[in-house]
């Protein structure tokens, strides 16, 4: 099965990958090649998975989780480069910006799908919609993060690049506006199970988006949104879905065949994740004393999500390329719906909930009950939660910290003790100098220099 996905990630994903790049804009006549058929169709948006699967922008030294958690207050940085040190430091420049382009690469790829699947009259019906669902829910993934890691972007959602290069910033409430309305059609579009590359065949394995994972985004969006009551009907959605989707132990959460899982990459050039490659072979970090500090005495993530004398993170452990693929990063998964339900449910009032929810995910973890029956002591248990569940995974600390307002009260010691110095404008990243210059009606973010 492995082999066959792969070798079709491969046949397929050079040539799409090649037509849709963001250099050489997608033409009538090319788009027209590409869609005559629903095999060279799907191949368009598994090259696009292929290639999320295969560089830098969601695993690795180039990835989220660990430039984002640089950022924070989740490591202790042990190998220095130019760019981790100034993601550790919170001095990133215009001149040495992560992410920025790879996230517009996939943006315009997902575009110009959207584009070609909308006017394509040869397709089968059922796949041309499962093909525009899993576009819409790529361009709502990446804006969330470029909205979140840089404040107002363009809001680019066409191909023509001559519009695309003289676009200005868009108001962050607009960008939301299109992230939502990009994941309330995914729900729509997309199917309820899982899907082979040809888009026909179901599998176990949860590699492509479904209609669930739009609807986990669709409650994160609207976690961040304070759309509490909209949040919790979209995590509950997943959630009671019994049949899919449930908690397991901690030392099987971040296996392929995890029933936690509602959407993972699979490693395409070795058996094991970027991520573990990093954490444990290469080791550039250690966890911070504050992240240590905030596991409680007994908890099981301390155990088996970190290792060594020093502990590094160890939620990935497969790094022998001779054994079968036996991890695929995860992205989205059921816990994190939890602790969105949890904050959700106490913001609306409904403290009882909120408390089962929390409850369920400290059980896991090996944890006693709590005597919390207040809501702002429950709230700051919630936020805790967060930290210790969901830490090296995808920038949800640096977010969270900024999300509800802590960032500079945390980040004024933190930066301290990390050898630099807080300022508040830090909590963005800068526009790329690069972009800036090849777009005149593009703006810095306060505080930097052009």
């Amino acid at each position: 099965m492995r082999c066959t996905i792969l070798l079709f990630f491969l046949l397929l994903s050079g040539s799409c990958s090649k037509l849709l790049d963001a250099d050489d804009p997608v033409d009538s006549q090319t788009s027209g090649l590409v869609y005559q058929s629903d095999i060279s169709a799907a191949g368009v948006l598994t090259g696009l998975f292929y290639d999320m699967s295969n560089d830098g922008a969601w695993m690795g030294g180039q990835g989220l989780s660990y430039l984002c958690g640089l950022s924070a207050d989740e490591f202790l940085l042990q190998q220095e480069n130019e760019l981790s040190l100034a993601m550790y430091k919170n001095q990133v420049i215009p001149d040495n910006v992560p992410l920025w382009r790879l996230l517009y690469n996939y943006i315009y790829r997902s575009n110009a799908a959207i584009e070609g699947l909308t006017t394509a009259t040869k397709l089968t019906p059922a796949i041309r919609l499962q093909l525009t669902g899993e576009a819409r829910f790529v361009r709502a993934f990446c804006y969330f993060y470029l909205v979140n890691l840089f404040g107002e972007v363009p809001l680019v959602t066409g191909t023509d690049y001559k519009v695309n290069a003289t676009m200005r910033r868009t108001a962050v409430e607009q960008v939301y506006d299109r992230i939502i309305q990009d994941l309330q059609e995914a729900t729509l579009l997309l199917r309820t199970d899982y899907l082979q590359a040809d888009i026909i065949s179901v599998t176990s394995e949860r590699v492509r988006p479904n209609k669930w994972a739009a609807m986990a985004l669709l409650a994160r969006v609207q976690l961040f949104r304070n759309n509490w009551p909209v949040a919790i009907t979209a995590a509950t959605a997943v959630i009671d879905n019994k049949a899919i989707y449930d908690t397991v132990p901690l030392t099987k959460v971040f296996l392929k065949d995890s029933k936690e899982a509602i959407w993972q990459l699979q490693p395409v050039n070795t058996t094991f994740t970027a991520d573990a490659s990093l954490f444990i072979q290469q080791r550039p970090v250690f966890a911070s004393a504050s992240l240590m500090q905030a596991f409680e005495n007994g908890d099981g993530r301390k155990q088996y999500w970190l290792t060594g004398l020093e502990p590094y993170p160890y939620k990935y452990k497969a790094t022998d390329g001779s054994e079968p693929a036996r991890e695929y990063l995860m992205v989205l998964r059921l816990a994190e719906l939890y602790l969105i339900r949890a904050e959700a449910r106490l913001r609306s009032g409904d403290q009882t909930g909120a408390f089962e929810d929390l409850m369920l995910i400290r059980s896991r973890a090996g944890l006693p009950p709590s005597n919390i029956n207040d809501s702002q002591p429950l709230m700051k248990a919630i936020q805790h939660e967060r930290q210790v569940e969901l830490f090296s995974e995808w920038g949800h600390r640096w977010l969270d910290l900024k999300r509800t307002n802590q960032v500079n009260a945390v980040m004024h010691t933190v930066a301290t003790a990390k050898g630099g110095q807080w300022k508040p404008y830090q909590e963005w990243y800068p526009i790329p100098r690069s972009e800036i210059l090849l777009n005149a009606n593009l703006t810095q973010n306060k505080g930097y220099q052009d």
